[in-house]
């Protein structure tokens, strides 16, 4: 049976958003024949009982977000794939509409442009898919997957793979696909609403910090839009635990380096009690998207505030 949609979610300890992402689902697709499947990376918290508690088909295998989502390729019985990380929220029941719209001739993926999360740029992002999203012509990515060889019980066996081993998982997706004739669709990139006053002050000085973060009340979290259709929303850090204290030195990366845990913890609960409560404030799909900019120092997956960079 051909669903209309099937849209694949990958797992790992995902229990604070997981709920909430396939609630998402099932209240935006309404009146669209659809299949929702989960690989989930052998998590030790609820992400299984709650993907099963939602009707979905659930998937164990310790992989690979890479291997993850093939394997809910390979589980599509959808005209599209959307693939999904478990912390997305899908905002609006036009996203289908606005999104398929961009998979006609020879356009085979929409996704957001991989340039940041938050104000925080990812200059070496710029064209490139972000793997939270990924909206397929399911039979357009198929044709674009590649042979390639895996051992089971130490013998070689023949399996067929989209190619996402990129460091940055989809950044290799552009020149896969036009090796097929096939273009994507880059969707705009959001950063959160920012409030009058601060909603949190670091009581140090964190490695990645600027007076803007302060007044955002999502913090770190995007919202994405096509056409003036504002999709989804994606956390980033949703595995900071939601109790971390104010007066937290704690860091993303320990030692002052990253971001505060504090501020991570305080904007995912003002998100999800924002979303529970039916009064989220979103951006204007319409405002000027933020072009990063900057020059590599060490590694391609050096961040740098906005605020740095302008």
């Amino acid at each position: 049976m051909q669903h209309d949609l099937f849209v694949g979610v990958t797992t790992w300890n995902s229990e604070s958003f997981l709920a909430h992402c396939l609630r998402s689902i099932r209240r935006t697709t309404d009146g669209l024949n659809v299949r929702i499947g989960v690989v989930d990376n052998l998590s030790t918290d609820k992400s299984v009982e709650i993907a099963k508690e939602y009707g979905t088909d659930v998937h164990l295998e310790n992989c690979s977000q890479a291997i993850a989502l093939n394997r809910l390729l390979d589980m599509s019985t959808g005209r599209f794939t959307l693939l999904l990380h478990s912390d997305v929220i899908l905002l609006s029941s036009n996203w289908f509409t606005a999104c398929t719209a961009h998979l006609e001739g020879n356009s085979a993926l929409v996704s957001p442009e991989d340039i940041g999360c938050g104000p925080i740029t990812r200059y070496y992002g710029k064209g490139m898919p972000e793997s939270c999203f990924m909206l397929f012509d399911t039979a357009k990515a198929r044709r674009a997957r590649t042979l390639g060889w895996i051992r089971r019980r130490g013998i070689p066996w023949p399996r067929m793979h989209l190619n996402l081993d990129h460091y940055f998982v989809t950044h290799d997706l552009p020149e896969v696909l036009a090796r097929k004739g096939y273009t994507w669709h880059p969707m705009r990139v959001h950063a959160s609403p920012s409030e009058a006053a601060p909603v949190y002050e670091p009581p140090f000085v964190p490695e990645y910090w600027s007076k803007e973060l302060s007044y955002l009340r999502y913090g770190m979290g995007n919202f994405y839009s096509v056409d003036g259709c504002l999709t989804h929303y994606h956390n980033w850090y949703d595995r900071v635990p939601k109790n971390v204290p104010l007066d937290s030195r704690e860091t993303t990366e320990g030692e002052g380096k990253g971001l505060p845990l504090a501020y991570l913890s305080l904007c995912t609960r003002n998100f999800l009690q924002d979303l529970e409560a039916d009064r989220l404030i979103m951006p204007s799909p319409h405002e000027p998207q933020r072009e990063p900019r900057g020059t590599p120092k060490h590694t391609p997956d050096l961040m740098m505030p906005f605020s740095a960079l302008n």
